[in-house]
Parts: C-alpha cells; structure tokens; sequence
C-alpha cells in the first residue's frame, strides 16, 4: 500500500491475521460484559423462566410480562403473539427466552426482539438503587441490550422522535455466556431519535433485546435476568 508521499507502507502478516481471526466479541463492551461482576440485588431476580409462564417473577413490585416484536417489512420471528418459554438454557435451566426467525434482506429499520416490561399495566419503575443489569445470552449474533426509559418511550411522554433507548450492543458467542451491563456503559446510537443526557434508571419501562442484521437466519436465546449492584 502506498502512503500519500508515494512511500511503500509493508502491511505485516501478524497484523493482517489479527484482523482477519479477531472475534468482535473479544474487544470492547462485549469483553467488558464478559468480566464485570456486581451481587445480585435483594429481590434481584427479574426472571428464569423456570416457572414455564410469560410473566416476571412477582417480587419487589414488579409484575410484568414478556412479548415479542418486529418490523413490518418481511422479518419474521417465532414466538409471535403470546410469549412462550422454550426448553433449554445455561446449565441447571430447564427453560429460557428464545427468538428465531429470519430478517427480511433490506430496508430503513429492520428489527426483531425479545423483552418484558416491569410493570403491568406498563409503568414507569425505579432500578435506580441498582448499578446495573445481568443476563445469560447465546447466539451467535450481535444484539442490543437496552432500556427503554421515560426520555424514551413514548409512554413517558417526553419524546417526539422515541424508541432511540439507552443500551450497549453485544456480539454473543454459539455457548452460553454470562454478561453483566452497568447502568453508565449504556449510550444511545447516533444520528437518529430525540437525546436525552443519560439513561434514567429511576424510571424505566422494559428490558429488551433487538437483533437487526439483515437477510440473516437468527437464533438467540436469554435466561437468567437479574438486577445487580445494589448498594447497602
């Protein structure tokens, strides 16, 4: 390759492999994910499914259900309508949230996902005595982890140009892997949607996951979700 001044730039063979044989797994938010350790809150438990239903565990007021959602152009996912547990998770599970499907080949804003809300009806709940939120994930596939809060969602009544929440992405690996996501890591995406400062955590509606790689066959599971990091 050449330099502007005409000068031979070498391009070694170790960092051409590098480049080549590097999981996007291994650099940034997902390796951090990977390694960060808070305690489980008292009460922390949103959910493992282990009572084979499509509502939370009903503890320190928290009620909600689970639901799937997608775009209107040609993406689909199963389980549509109802949300159904299905057999499997990390070792000692029985059940876990698993969506599949396949992502339609083009279009302005392709997605599908997998979450609950907090509440029932849908309300606004305080997380904010938390640092943060773990879950155990397998794919492969890169996924947004995000919280969709009162700047947000429309519900909260604050937004004009909603949806645009507060999250981090994460490539997941084809093994179950236990991922931990502080509160303070969780941005929004660029260039679309109303901003906020920074993520409310005393006032979030959902926890949600969103695949949205295109003309892709997708498999993604999640179990185990937990509120961590409590002080005190």
């Amino acid at each position: 390759m050449l330099r502007p001044n005409g000068l031979l730039l070498a391009l070694t063979p170790i960092a051409l492999l590098g480049c080549i044989t590097s999981s996007p797994g291994e650099y940034g938010i997902t390796a951090e994910s990977k390694k960060t350790s808070l305690p489980v809150c008292p009460q922390g438990l949103f959910d493992d499914l282990e009572d084979n239903n499509n509502q939370v565990i009903v503890q320190g007021g928290r009620n909600g259900y689970w639901f799937t959602f997608g775009d209107q152009l040609g993406s689909t996912w199963e389980p549509k309508g109802e949300f159904a547990p299905a057999p499997g998770g990390p070792p000692g599970s029985k059940y876990a949230a698993n969506l599949h499907g396949k992502m339609a080949p083009a279009g302005d804003s392709l997605y599908v996902g997998v979450g609950f809300a907090l509440t029932n009806p849908k309300t606004p709940f305080d997380l904010s005595k938390a640092k943060g939120i773990s879950f155990w994930a397998k794919g492969p596939g890169r996924v947004r982890f995000k919280t969709p809060d009162i700047d947000t969602e429309p519900a909260g009544d604050r937004c004009t140009d909603c949806y645009n929440d507060f999250g981090v992405d994460i490539y997941l690996s084809d093994q179950w892997v236990r991922y931990t996501v502080p509160f303070e890591k969780m941005t929004q995406q660029p260039g679309w949607g109303d901003r906020a400062p920074a993520l409310a955590p005393e006032a979030i509606f959902a926890i949600q996951w969103q695949y949205s790689t295109p003309n892709t066959d997708y498999d993604i599971w999640f179990d185990n979700v937990e509120l961590v990091g409590c002080e005190g």
